[in-house]
């Protein structure tokens, strides 16, 4: 059975030694890094000694840059990659996309799209790509239409309250003077 008290203590307790293994890490470093600085200065004089301190300390940076050049990426997540562009270029990847930007708005729409983009995946597959494209342009304006509808809502109510309306995006401009104005 699941027990939160007891995941609770048991996570507290793991992230006190993580810190303190970190702090013990830390502090190592320091007194590493130091006796490395007194060595080098003593051997090699006060110039060479700390720039020979400051390019051992910048040892690991290269070392892990050279290692990251030379490291072939990881089998298993451009395998996972490619499976995931062949199921959104497959037509069930094209119908789970439609029926998602669709089920946001309306269950109705959501299964008018399912049913047409079912129809186009076994009749006319080569026109399921266009469709789902359009399906997700429509879902994205619809969900544009629902901010802009709360956003009129709000300029509306505070019009109601008497609060004076945010100023527009372009200041008007001064009408230029005509000669009928002057007389």
């Amino acid at each position: 059975m699941f027990n939160v008290s007891h995941k609770i203590e048991s996570f507290k307790t793991s992230l006190i030694g993580f810190v303190l293994m970190l702090a013990c890490t830390i502090l190592g470093i320091i007194w590493l890094s130091v006796s490395l600085y007194n060595f080098l200065t003593i051997k090699f004089g006060l110039i060479a000694g700390p720039a020979i301190c400051g390019a051992v300390l910048f040892l690991p940076i290269v070392g892990y840059g050279v290692f990251k050049v030379f490291h072939r990426k990881d089998k298993r997540s451009k395998k996972e990659r490619m499976f995931d562009e062949a199921f959104a270029n497959s037509s069930v990847g094209s119908l789970s996309r439609m029926i998602e930007s669709m089920s946001r708005h309306s269950p109705f729409a959501a299964a008018a799209v399912a049913i047409i983009g079912g129809f186009l995946a076994s009749r006319f597959p080569q026109f399921l790509s266009m469709f789902a494209e359009l399906v997700q342009a429509a879902g994205d304006e619809l969900d544009r239409r629902k901010v802009h509808k709360a956003e009129e809502k709000v300029r509306k109510a505070e019009e109601a309250r008497g609060a004076t309306p945010p100023p527009p995006d372009v200041e008007p401009r001064a009408r230029r003077r005509t000669k009928a104005d002057m007389y």
